[in-house]
């Protein structure tokens, strides 16, 4: 996969935009792709723009990291869909 590929598909299915080589918005949980001497990086940062540690995987090959970054993309959507289901329910319970 490259990244014009990965654009499409973060664009049909509406997920986050990532941050390429220092392109794009930084914002919690934003999935960042860096070049880190002859390998990739790709990791998650905080609410304050900071790397995630934990988060951090690198990469031989600029390919394998993209496949990561959509992977990353959609784990980040799919929890907060999770997340927004479940304050919907606490909403609706509390109202009842």
């Amino acid at each position: 996969m490259d990244i014009n590929e990965l654009r499409r598909i973060v664009e049909e299915e509406k997920l986050d935009s990532p941050v390429i080589y220092g392109e794009g918005r930084l914002h919690d949980d934003a999935v960042v792709l860096d070049r880190d001497g002859d390998q990739w990086a790709v990791y998650l940062v905080n609410e304050r723009a900071s790397m995630i540690e934990s988060t951090l995987k690198k990469f031989d090959s600029e390919s394998d990291a993209v496949e990561h970054v959509l992977k990353k993309l959609r784990q980040v959507a799919k929890a907060r869909r999770s997340l927004a289901a479940i304050s919907a329910r606490g909403s609706d319970s509390s109202q009842g």
